[in-house]
């Protein structure tokens, strides 16, 4: 749901918001206006009316995307995920093109991206379910095109983590992505305490030397059809690229799938737990298997267990954002209405049946 004008990043008015970028980019700006808010970002789109003073490469009259970014870790993601775009821009992978990067908050109170705007919107539309399902029919094979695209880059498109000095984690980069997200796991289930998942994390870490040989590719961990902005039948923007890494793509693909199956909104009513939006939900994974597969075939034991995986890690982020606040995983306080009892129950059951071993469900907080 797109934010009120008075919603603003930082605690901000729109019109102040708008004042102060105007100030900071030395140009005027026009159809300054909320797009949308998600779970670490608020988003804006503008435009300039005349040429940016400190940005010139930016430009003029072309639809702007201002991305603020909001929780514990926004300065680490922003400038995270501005490595990344300018790096798969440059590789000329479809992900919108960045212009500038501000990590200080004085500006706006937050750190931000400018960006292009991609033409289209989402590939999951939710507006209505009919529209819904055609966007998804006609957009899907470029969205299962551009994630198989994405795993064919060479490793080293994707810029490795950084430590907390800024500089490049050699010993990030030299542990194989299913080490670190089990790690995590293990971290939250402790931390939590969420004592629900244990089994199950003992059983995929016991498991885990058959699967921990995948050669690394870009991938990016949360690639949905929501972060993939298409016009008819293409793909125009991959957005979102915060947790972007290097690792095994059946990691990535085993992600997608999970989203797609598990992915319940109180709003619209459709896509609840409900008999519309189960058959949705079963819809989209029963087309996304396939149609990767064709492209990029996958060992299939591999890519279950790594969906065990990914249900586990979705699960525990949930669990934590339950039991200590969203600030705990990084995300805007705000993100936390996204974790609804329908989609706890759905990952849940979804997980169990991946991994094999009973789950009980994180409790949300007293």
């Amino acid at each position: 749901m797109a934010p009120s004008a008075d919603a603003a990043a930082s605690g901000l008015t729109a019109e102040t918001l708008r004042e102060r970028l105007a100030g900071w980019l030395g140009a005027p700006l026009e159809a300054f206006r909320a797009l949308d808010s998600g779970w670490e970002t608020t988003i804006f789109e503008f435009a300039l009316k005349t040429r940016a003073r400190r940005e010139n490469a930016i430009p003029l009259g072309a639809p702007l995307v201002l991305r603020c970014y909001q929780g514990a870790q926004a300065k680490a993601k922003a400038a995270r995920e501005s490595r990344v775009m300018f790096a798969l821009a440059a590789a000329g992978y479809p992900a919108p093109q960045p212009f500038a990067i501000e990590p200080d908050c004085a500006a706006l109170g937050t750190p931000f991206l400018i960006m292009a705007r991609a033409a289209g919107g989402p590939l999951f539309e939710t507006k209505s379910f009919p529209r819904a399902l055609r966007i998804f029919t006609l957009g899907f094979p470029g969205f299962v095109r551009a994630q198989a695209r994405l795993h064919r880059l060479a490793p080293q498109t994707i810029p490795p983590p950084e430590s907390a000095d800024g500089n490049d984690d050699a010993a990030t980069v030299a542990t194989p992505l299913l080490d670190r997200m089990l790690a995590t796991i293990a971290d939250r289930v402790e931390c939590g305490p969420l004592p629900g998942l244990k089994d199950a994390l003992l059983k995929l870490t016991g498991d885990a030397g058959r699967f921990r040989d995948g050669p690394p590719v870009p991938v990016h961990l949360d690639y949905h059809p929501q972060n993939v902005i298409v016009s008819g039948v293409r793909v125009t923007g991959v957005i979102d690229w915060v947790n972007a890494d290097r690792g095994d793509r059946h990691l990535d693909a085993a992600t997608t799938a999970v989203i797609l199956a598990t992915s319940a909104m109180d709003r619209p009513r459709w896509m609840r737990d409900n008999p519309a939006g189960n058959t949705l939900r079963r819809l989209f994974t029963a087309l996304y298997l396939p149609a990767y597969q064709a492209l990029a075939p996958m060992d299939l034991k591999r890519f279950r267990y790594c969906q065990a995986v990914a249900g586990l890690f979705r699960l525990s982020t949930f669990g934590m954002m339950r039991a200590r606040g969203p600030e705990a995983v990084g995300y805007r306080p705000e993100a936390l209405a996204h974790v609804t009892a329908d989609v706890v129950r759905l990952l849940t059951r979804h997980t169990a049946r991946k991994t094999g071993v009973a789950i009980a469900p994180p409790a949300p907080r007293a």
